[in-house]
């Protein structure tokens, strides 16, 4: 039998024979013997496998090709996403007007806005205006405060530099350390002032 112990061995897994007692080249080719079909040489029956095998691996590149097509479509899907419209995305008012429904309704849904009922475009107008201004109206009043802020930290006599200075006895902190040292008395209690201590703000 010119066959390899490769071949004998792949012939009797593929009918589920055990080979683990098998040492020999002749042990294989017995066990094929006993248990192959009546007028079915081994040889033929590998020559078919192995043909299998191979139209296999010739469909598999067909297969990955396939795939690669396949991911092609779905990069092509997947390109540059559409940016949402957003209220910072506005630069005037008036520019609400050049919006489509679709626009309208992303920066209403981005704004936690219901839309709910709005038939019409100019509904939808309303509210992205009225959106618009109060968003306007809360960035002003948060840089008044911030300004606000900003100015209860200077000091009440110059007025230019930070507010780090205590005065002793009274110990109220209304003025830098500069014009700390020239205060003879509070500018707020009008108690005499013993000392000017620096302090810094953690």
């Amino acid at each position: 039998m010119q066959l390899r112990v490769k071949d004998l061995r792949q012939y009797l897994l593929l009918r589920n024979i055990p080979t683990d007692t098998c040492r020999e080249k002749e042990d294989l080719v017995d066990l094929v013997l006993c248990h192959r079909g009546p007028g079915v040489s081994p040889g033929a029956v590998l020559e078919r496998d192995e043909e299998e095998e191979e139209e296999e691996e010739e469909e598999g590149p067909d297969e990955d090709e396939d795939r690669d097509d396949g991911d092609e479509d779905s990069d092509s899907l997947h390109s540059p996403r559409r940016i949402r419209a957003s209220l910072s995305d506005l630069d005037t008012e008036e520019a609400i007007e050049n919006l489509s429904v679709r626009q309208l309704k992303e920066i209403l849904a981005r704004n936690f806005v219901n839309y709910s009922g709005c038939c019409e475009k100019w509904e939808l107008l309303e509210r992205v205006h009225r959106l618009y201004r109060e968003n306007e109206q809360n960035r002003k009043s948060n840089g008044v405060k911030s300004q606000l802020s900003l100015d209860e930290n200077l000091c009440r006599i110059c007025m230019d530099a930070i507010i780090d200075c205590v005065l002793l006895e009274c110990g109220h902190m209304v003025t830098c350390t500069k014009c700390g040292k020239r205060m003879s008395e509070c500018p707020i209690c009008r108690q005499y002032v013993v000392r000017a201590v620096h302090v810094f703000k953690s």
